[in-house]
């Protein structure tokens, strides 16, 4: 088996893994009450919709318009732009100590969106492209909402066996994420090095910390609510952006530009949110005492 096989096979499992393990972490911690009672926050929906359906978007025909960055490139940042609902926004959301219910209500809810909002928007931006809403949703539904759901199910009518799967599911999460990146660094060193020197490197760093700040900036309307649209909206959904770059540009530099991309964003938000959380944490203490 070559080296080829292997990260593809490593590929085929890690991802849909942490995609599984990730919403089922959120999952059972939770019950129906407690899933359900962030969504009557209108601006959690209103202001994690206009940064990732609105400003996302912008600042990607943006920032192709303004830097001198391959067409392929430009398309797969357009793909980005328009695949809400990360998973690993959830991990991110935990580093920065915000609010985990409520991210993983909006993250349900940006799912959903994404499903019907790109295959209206994309073929828009990016003129000839093709987009399947029950393509995105046979991604979107066995390895993200169906274990959110069920996960919150045990913990609602077992309590006892949801609190013994934590432990493993959180450790599995772990270790995927941990193996994802890596494969995929692996597996795509030499077309992800030939991006470098394009402008790409700068669009895609650009554009993760400008959402970051945007949506950070419209949640702060209402407490406890920015740094999780800020995070949702920095962290776009790789497994959906994939699949529809693979679909409609092939074996093109926009698929590379996804992997680019989910890669750099690992680099930039975890620190970022990590400090975030421990500066959080540090004002709490000092109102306490």
């Amino acid at each position: 088996m070559d080296l080829q096989a292997i990260t593809d096979l490593v590929g085929a499992v890690s991802v849909p893994l942490f995609a599984v393990t990730s919403m089922a972490a959120v999952g059972l911690r939770q019950t129906v009450r407690q899933f359900i009672a962030p969504l009557r926050s209108g601006w959690l929906l209103v202001s994690g919709a206009l940064a990732n359906f609105l400003v996302a978007p912008c600042l990607a025909l943006a920032l192709t318009a303004l830097l001198p960055i391959p067409e392929d490139a430009r398309m797969g940042l357009m793909v980005l732009a328009c695949a809400a609902g990360a998973p690993f926004a959830l991990k991110l959301t935990h580093l920065a100590r915000g609010d985990m219910p409520s991210a993983s209500a909006l993250l349900a809810v940006m799912l959903v969106a994404t499903t019907l909002f790109m295959p209206v928007v994309l073929p828009l931006l990016l003129p000839g492209a093709e987009v399947s809403s029950a393509s995105i949703a046979a991604v979107l539904i066995p390895t993200m909402l169906l274990p959110l759901g069920a996960a919150i199910a045990v913990r609602q009518f077992s309590p006892g066996l949801a609190a013994r799967l934590q432990g493993p599911v959180q450790r599995l999460s772990f270790w995927s994420m941990l193996v994802m990146p890596a494969n995929q660094f692996i597996a795509d060193h030499r077309e992800l090095a030939g991006l470098i020197g394009t402008g790409t490197v700068l669009a895609i760093v650009v554009f993760t910390l400008a959402n970051l700040v945007a949506g950070w900036a419209l949640g702060t309307m209402k407490p406890g609510v920015g740094p999780i649209v800020g995070i949702s909206a920095s962290q776009r959904n790789m497994g959906v952006a994939t699949l529809v770059a693979v679909a409609n540009f092939g074996d093109s530099s926009a698929v590379v530009t996804v992997v680019l991309a989910g890669f750099l964003a690992l680099i930039l938000l975890l620190p970022l949110t990590w400090l975030a959380g421990r500066a959080g944490s540090g004002r709490a203490a000092v109102t306490v005492s």
